[in-house]
């Protein structure tokens, strides 16, 4: 093809060839015999080349022909269009692609440990139920019939649609990582809807029935008055029940009369919060710091914190041994921040304000 002009396209005779699957692609030059960068042509058709990295980290050319192109203008500009979108770039995932069991193990490894553990141990869960059914499969041949017999499976066994979502998000994220790793081009749940959940109507539980637990803490459970000042605090800030037990004492402020809830980061949103005081919170603080432990900077320590100085895990067992020597049917810790709630709004409080004190972003 020495020399040859074909529809505005000069040829240099003294062109590079580059081989690729036998064939020779050769370099194009515009019309003043100026290399067209990133064009090359073959056969008549003209390919834009895109530079990938493959499993190994090593680099190498892709080709893309570039259908019904018939100039070195054309051309031109239809690379400029497929260097805007992102998606349009061949993907390059030479090698071998890893099955969904060896892919996920890396993905828990990497990804899930940098997450609460709570969250980690779910997606464990997850991730180990998918590999029994998919494990076997490279990540880019799971497609949607594997998604949507999974669905199936959970939903016959019984699992509420809650759950079933979770599932389905635990696969969407690990696929998600590998389509931007280059392993996968589309998502086998893409458009995939939610199964819909039905939220349960929950009663609010009266300050009355609060009290009653709080009278029969001491007697109740060792740690009485501990878990009392607990169920107080969350009454008085609406705070979760993970959150208030990684609240220290730096956390308050008596001078500007704030609680920071979450200042580890550890919050729902992972940001953190202020709540200011309302007289029933600065008592109960104010009681607390005069029984104060002094070897501890939490204001619920672990009373099994030996010489490590760490928060109370959990406060669940008190609380139902409290409810069952009060009388009160079984409630969670989540029901405090209902009150708290309701308690803000009879009181007048603006709706941004009370999102605000509990960590919504919106009223």
């Amino acid at each position: 093809m020495k020399g040859s002009e074909t529809q505005g396209t000069t040829e240099n005779p003294d062109s590079t060839r580059r081989k690729a699957s036998g064939a020779a692609y050769e370099q194009v030059f515009d019309g003043r015999k100026q290399r067209v960068r990133g064009v090359w042509k073959r056969g008549g058709v003209f390919y834009a080349r895109f530079t990938a990295t493959d499993l190994a980290g090593r680099k190498r050319d892709t080709f893309r022909a570039l259908e019904g192109v018939t100039s070195a203008a054309a051309a031109k500009a239809e690379l400029a269009k497929l260097k805007k979108d992102a998606s349009a770039h061949p993907v390059q995932v030479s090698g071998r692609i890893p099955t969904f069991a060896d892919y996920s193990e890396r993905y828990h490894r990497e990804v899930s440990s940098t997450k609460r553990l709570a969250t980690k141990r779910k997606e464990r869960t997850h991730i180990d139920w998918w590999k029994e059914r998919v494990g076997a499969l490279p990540v880019n041949r799971i497609a949607r019939v594997h998604v949507n017999s999974g669905i199936a499976e959970l939903t016959e066994a019984g699992r509420n649609p809650r759950t079933v979502n979770l599932y389905v998000i635990t696969l969407r994220c690990v696929l998600k990582r590998a389509m931007e790793e280059g392993l996968i081009q589309t998502m086998p749940t893409a458009g995939l809807r939610p199964l819909r959940t039905a939220q349960k109507a929950r009663a609010l539980v009266d300050a009355e029935t609060f009290q009653r637990i709080l009278a029969a803490a001491p007697s109740a459970t060792r740690n009485g008055i501990e878990f009392a000042d607990y169920l107080r605090f969350l009454l008085y800030t609406g705070a979760r029940e993970k959150e208030a037990l990684r609240v220290a004492w730096d956390d308050v402020d008596f001078n500007n009369e704030q609680v920071a809830i979450g200042s580890d980061g550890g919050t729902k949103n992972h940001e953190a919060r202020h709540v200011d005081f309302n007289p029933d919170l600065a008592s109960l603080l104010e009681e607390m710091q005069g029984r104060r432990a002094p070897d501890s900077r939490w204001l619920f320590p672990s009373p099994k914190r030996g010489e490590k100085d760490i928060p109370a895990r959990s406060l669940r067992q008190a609380l139902h041994l409290c409810c069952a020597a009060a009388g009160v049917g079984r409630l969670g810790f989540h029901d405090t921040r209902h009150r708290f709630i309701s308690e803000c709004v009879m009181a007048g409080v603006d709706y941004l304000t009370i999102a605000r004190w509990v960590g919504h972003k919106d009223g």
